[in-house]
């Protein structure tokens, strides 16, 4: 089985100008994704990793993993979040969000806006996990405006099993 490991050394990174010492490990079956867009922030900044079904594409998808790296951030999680919150409801004043479960070093939280700035209505699970350098965003969305308690289920129970590496033994540090 492949699986979608977000680590420095993988093919993923391959092309980007920073390669941040520390990374999320996740263990999800890749067979069925590919990346749909990848950006690197900068030097200092992060990265992000959009994963599309393999029959779609980023500008036609009804699925998506992302993957993100913000280096440098430190702010408490519920800081984060909550800016976050306020962010999302600003631009779209219907978006909906719940913090399902917290912890020391991860905080989990659905969100949900309805069709808005042109955008069809979409619906998402998140964790962020907090690392050394920053914080890093595992997340699951669908177009739709509620993901099914199943599809939940499924992603928190993905979300337990991806953990921080760090160095380039990728060893690992929560």
């Amino acid at each position: 089985m492949k699986s979608i490991l977000i680590v420095l050394a993988a093919v993923l990174l391959a092309g980007c100008a920073s390669t941040p010492l520390e990374a999320l490990s996740t263990q999800i079956d890749s067979s069925d994704w590919k990346v749909g867009f990848q950006k690197d922030f900068g030097e200092d900044e992060g990265y992000i990793r959009e994963f599309v079904p393999q029959d779609e594409t980023i500008d036609s998808w009804t699925k998506l993993v992302s993957v993100e790296f913000l280096e440098g951030e430190l702010r408490p999680l519920r800081d984060f979040v909550s800016d976050f919150s306020a962010q999302r409801s600003e631009q779209c004043p219907d978006t909906q969000m719940e913090i399902l479960s917290e912890s020391e070093y991860t905080i989990t939280y659905q969100f949900s806006f309805p069709e808005c700035m042109g955008h069809q209505a979409q619906s998402e699970v998140t964790r962020i996990y907090t690392g050394n350098d920053g914080l890093h965003r595992l997340s699951y969305a669908e177009k739709t405006s509620k993901l099914s308690e199943e599809t939940i289920k499924q992603w928190l129970a993905e979300f337990d099993k991806a953990y921080i590496v760090k160095g380039p033994n990728k060893a690992r540090i929560r």
